[in-house]
């Protein structure tokens, strides 16, 4: 059904640039703003300081839960539970820190839900999808990545900050998901350019 396919992947929404922007300023200044508020009088050269020194430390941790995709899980999950209302058959979806990814392989259609984007649920043909493929590395973690329109998705089945075997337990597991998304992906991708020849 083409009136529900997205014309143009977003993988950054404004949504998520305004969440941080707000957070990234809103935080350190207000926090500031109450401290000196506190502590009458105020005084601007008291106040400045105390917001940049907030500042530095909610930069980080904002940085870190990003990096994570740990910000905007409340708006994904929210936004998850829409995709119900849709006419397709997802029978199969990951979810990770780069968002939730929806796969309906008999329809060669394709949802995402970006981290980044997260107030959206995006639908596309499988045919516009390329090159899914498994990256495993005992340093980086395990991920199948895959393109939309050129656009670059990384979806970790693995990340960690030890070193893991990837030939036992946890890490051949990882290699394993990694490589079912990528068939799975694959062959929507066949029953999408199937149905466009049939």
């Amino acid at each position: 059904m083409k009136e529900f396919e997205t014309e143009k992947f977003e993988k950054y929404g404004s949504f998520f640039f305004l969440l941080v922007l707000g957070l990234a300023i809103g935080l350190p200044f207000g926090g500031s703003l109450i401290v000196c508020l506190v502590s009458p009088p105020f005084r601007l050269d008291v106040f400045l300081p105390l917001a940049i020194a907030f500042g530095f430390f909610i930069w980080i941790a904002l940085l870190m839960l990003i990096a994570w995709g740990g910000l905007t899980n409340i708006f994904v999950k929210r936004t998850a539970k829409k995709i119900s209302s849709l006419p397709y058959q997802f029978n199969s979806s990951f979810t990770g820190r780069a968002g939730i990814l929806y796969i309906d392989v008999a329809n060669g259609i394709i949802g995402f839900i970006s981290a980044y984007n997260p107030k959206k649920i995006q639908i596309f043909n499988a045919k516009r999808i390329t090159e899914p493929k498994t990256f495993a590395s005992t340093m980086t973690g395990v991920r199948f990545v895959f393109y939309v329109d050129g656009k670059k998705i990384t979806m970790y089945t693995l990340l960690t900050n030890k070193m893991v075997n990837l030939k036992s337990g946890i890490g051949a597991e990882a290699v394993s998901k990694a490589d079912a998304f990528v068939e799975l992906l694959l062959a929507a991708k066949a029953n999408a350019e199937g149905r466009m020849q049939g």
